[in-house]
């Protein structure tokens, strides 16, 4: 059996995949903090109107997640496709190979997904990126550089 490196415990920008460091410290993991971000944004977005230029940069932000995720999710397929081949991998319901490729196939059907989702964004980030509102505040816009609308 070839040794494979932990990858449950690889740190990038000091957080982890699922939580915790090789020494068994807790850390927020990269998947937690990206929900707990969702739920920031459900929050945050609750609460009365969200004008076209607010929501711009949001969704500039958002339509990454479309772009990026497509390759997480191709990651993570090839991923637990070779723990197959390097792992004393088992399975209590069934044969390894049958959920796998099971997974496998769910996770390719969520990249396509994924990319739709990041391609919808963007287009509802284009149909917006024109717009503005009048504000008596001296604010600019990302737009105007004459700081009347907004």
């Amino acid at each position: 059996m070839t040794v494979v490196a932990n990858v449950e415990n690889l740190l990038y920008g000091s957080r982890s995949l699922v939580g915790f460091t090789e020494e068994g410290d807790y850390v927020s993991s990269w998947p937690e903090l990206t929900h707990e971000s969702l739920r920031a944004i459900n929050h945050l977005t609750s609460h009365g109107p969200i004008p076209a230029p607010t929501l711009y940069r949001v969704l500039g932000e958002l339509k990454g997640i479309g772009h990026l995720l497509p390759q997480a999710c191709a990651q993570l397929a090839r991923g637990l496709e070779e723990s197959l081949h390097v792992l004393d991998v088992y399975d209590h319901r069934r044969e390894p190979g049958e959920s796998v490729t099971e997974a496998v196939l769910l996770l390719n059907h969520a990249l396509r997904k994924a990319t739709e989702l990041g391609e919808l964004l963007e287009a509802a980030q284009a149909a917006i990126a024109e717009q503005g509102y009048q504000t008596s505040e001296p604010h600019p816009s990302l737009f105007d550089e004459q700081g009347e609308g907004r």
